[in-house]
């Protein structure tokens, strides 16, 4: 040994002085107490780059819980978001190649989450607006109804038809027209785009993350994130349509001026997930939902629970229309 534990210990010593003088000039810390009912979780791949103007309005208006993944990341996202996110009730975890499933189950069986009423799902590509106006109204809305368990401000899809997949399905192409999506030759939806009174609020069959606001207790004990569909994709279906099943409800806001897929993505950079290409687990994973939910599409059932829904809340509606 080239010094002696005496030695090692002097140094070490000397060098904790230092750094706790350091300490000691450091500012205060600032109060954060925005929306102390909300855990804000944030999925990053290596996004350094991003990283400030992701978090800036969350840290502009002072949320009081934030939880950000750096999942796999080989630049310097863990050392910025840690710069940034000061708060005592701010988390930054890294993590090896997880992916989303595993962080946001982490996430919301955390403590964080038990002290939360709702959790905010967010990803690392998205420049959200300083007035969180859009996310008082998604509130306001699980307010009034218990029974809505997921909100998203993303995109939304009522499926008209589900097969299982085809032999060609890691290849087949997403194709969307006419308001129509899918993949025709395993399913098919329709794009949620018009409001259908004078909010923007509506329910839907399924909600596309990112962002999704979640009432965190009954999403827990109702459904969740799925371990079948790890490491990613389509668990987030998976659990809109388990909670219909269940006789609860997912809605969608739309119109938040949200500047989406900042840059280019992990999954495009790779061509791992393309419009016409994409990974085996994939297949399975839609095989999932089809076993499961194919019926209550094909059947015409989970359509009839939406629009009954919806005509409730027209009839709720201030204008009465």
């Amino acid at each position: 040994m080239k010094f002696s534990i005496e030695r090692i210990h002097e140094i070490a010593s000397k060098i904790s002085q230092k750094k706790w003088g350091l300490l000691k000039q450091r500012s205060p810390i600032r109060e954060f107490n925005a929306y102390p009912n909300v855990l804000c979780v944030f999925q990053t791949f290596n996004k350094s780059h991003l990283i400030r103007l992701v978090l800036n309005p969350f840290i502009k208006k002072g949320f009081k819980n934030i939880m950000l993944f750096a999942d796999g990341c080989i630049d310097s996202t863990l050392t910025k978001a840690h710069s940034i996110l000061k708060g005592k009730n701010h988390t930054v975890i890294a993590v090896n190649d997880l992916h989303e499933i595993k962080n946001y189950r982490f996430a919301l069986n955390s403590e964080a989450a038990k002290n939360c009423e709702f959790a905010l799902l967010m990803q690392d590509d998205d420049l959200y607006p300083m007035d969180f106006s859009w996310l008082d109204y998604g509130l306001e809305m699980m307010r009034r109804d218990p029974k809505l368990i997921v909100i998203g401000f993303n995109k939304a899809i009522n499926y008209i038809q589900m097969r299982s997949a085809n032999e060609t399905f890691e290849s087949d192409t997403f194709a969307m027209r006419d308001g129509l999506v899918g993949m025709p030759n395993s399913w098919f939806g329709r794009i949620v785009t018009t409001p259908i009174n004078d909010g923007p609020f509506q329910y839907c069959q399924t909600v596309t993350r990112a962002p999704h606001l979640i009432r965190i207790s009954s999403f827990n004990e109702l459904t969740g994130f799925d371990f079948s569909f790890e490491p990613y994709h389509d668990d987030d279906t998976n659990y809109c349509f388990e909670l219909w099943a269940k006789g609860f409800r997912v809605g969608y806001i739309g119109g938040v001026p949200i500047a989406r897929d900042i840059g280019v993505g992990g999954m495009r950079l790779s061509e791992s997930l393309m419009i016409n290409k994409r990974p085996i687990h994939l297949k399975r994973n839609h095989n999932i939902l089809f076993e499961r939910y194919g019926d209550f599409i094909n059947s015409g059932a989970l359509d009839e629970l939406v629009e009954d829904a919806n005509e409730r809340l027209l009839e709720d509606s201030p204008s009465g229309k």
